[in-house]
């Protein structure tokens, strides 16, 4: 005897009816399992639907006692321990609006006319893609984050700063010892001068 002849003649009525209503449909175990599942959900959607229909006890009933025995214990208690009790108090210092400064150079945006698209900001990290910097007030990281300007040159740009001063417009960054004309061209966008 197979053992499909042994399933069918199971001493389990429900399976019994189960496997006949199977093949009387004619679906596959799949299927079966399938139309199962959702009538089971279905079950369980119905009976959250009925017990949402009984109302719940309220909260302050179910709390009342506990609410008493807390309020039972600090009347026992002594008035220093109302002074542990008491909110904390935290200094706040209001400051007008007029008196906050807030500096408008040396801080990075994107340069003028300059849109990257999505994919291009995904495949980039926002450590290492330029941005738009007054070259008179970027930090050595900052400039870094310009083409062709690693650690050696942000040092000699920051260098020219201390010893000549100022860049008067974006042509003297040439003056750098290890910046020329290519690497002027392709910083150009990026830097501006104040």
């Amino acid at each position: 005897m197979s053992n499909a002849a042994t399933f069918r003649t199971a001493p389990f009525p429900p399976v019994n009816r189960i496997y006949r209503l199977q093949q009387r449909l004619s679906i596959t175990g799949i299927e079966a399992t399938a139309i199962l599942v959702l009538c089971g959900a279905l079950a369980v959607g119905f009976s959250v639907r009925q017990l949402q229909g009984y109302p719940a006890e309220p909260a302050a009933d179910l709390f009342a006692e506990v609410d008493a025995q807390w309020a039972e214990r600090d009347s026992l208690a002594g008035p220093e321990s109302e002074e542990a009790s008491a909110p904390l108090q935290f200094a706040t210092r209001i400051v007008p609006a007029d008196s906050v400064v807030i500096p408008t150079s040396g801080f990075a945006d994107a340069p003028p006319g300059r849109r990257t698209s999505r994919s291009q900001t995904r495949r980039t990290s926002s450590a290492n893609t330029p941005v738009r910097m007054n070259i008179n007030t970027a930090d050595a990281a900052l400039l870094q984050r310009l083409p062709r300007i690693g650690p050696a040159l942000a040092g000699r740009i920051i260098a020219y700063r201390q010893e000549i001063g100022p860049f008067s417009n974006i042509n003297q960054v040439v003056n750098v010892r290890g910046i020329g004309e290519k690497t002027l061209e392709k910083m150009a966008p990026w830097i501006y001068v104040e």
